[in-house]
């Protein structure tokens, strides 16, 4: 009996994570540059599309479409990138020298950590690479997980 309820309570789980809708207005969060300073919502550029990307720095996939945008920069130099990430902060140049390199000191770029585990709660991704294209009033415009984001958020951008 005991291992029905179980089951019961693990398939209701399953099943709302899955019926989880990413958030149409941007979270509130704070983050942490590598610096170690706090980086919330106050500190966002106003007047431009903000790029989230949720990354992995051992990810296959957020390998690729960071190499994607670092090569397509030029489309995406007039929209704030916030790139966030679990990792330990020694890694993280290594990442960006070997698969972007230069592009985590472009100017619209911010590379900040989720030291306290916020991102996947606030913002429901289903996988990584989790990128989120949000308006200059905070409006989702552009969700995607895993391979092709890239690609899709571009279109976007000349809206």
């Amino acid at each position: 009996m005991k291992f029905r309820i179980l089951i019961l309570v693990l398939s209701l789980f399953v099943s709302l994570q899955l019926k989880a809708q990413q958030p149409t207005i941007l979270p509130q969060f704070t983050f942490f540059k590598l610096d170690g300073k706090a980086f919330s919502n106050k500190n966002l550029v106003p007047g431009k599309k903000n790029l989230f990307i949720l990354f992995d720095c051992t990810c296959e996939h957020c390998q690729r479409e960071t190499k994607l945008l670092n090569t397509n920069y030029a489309q995406f130099k007039d929209v704030n990138i916030y790139m966030i990430t679990l990792d330990e902060a020694y890694i993280i140049p290594q990442f960006f020298n070997t698969y972007a390199k230069g592009l985590n000191i472009k100017p619209n770029v911010t590379v900040l950590q989720d030291k306290n585990q916020l991102f996947i709660p606030s913002f429901l991704p289903k996988m990584y690479p989790a990128m989120y294209l949000y308006s200059p009033a905070g409006k989702l415009l552009v969700y995607n997980a895993g391979d092709g984001g890239i690609k899709k958020l571009m279109p976007a951008l000349k809206k």
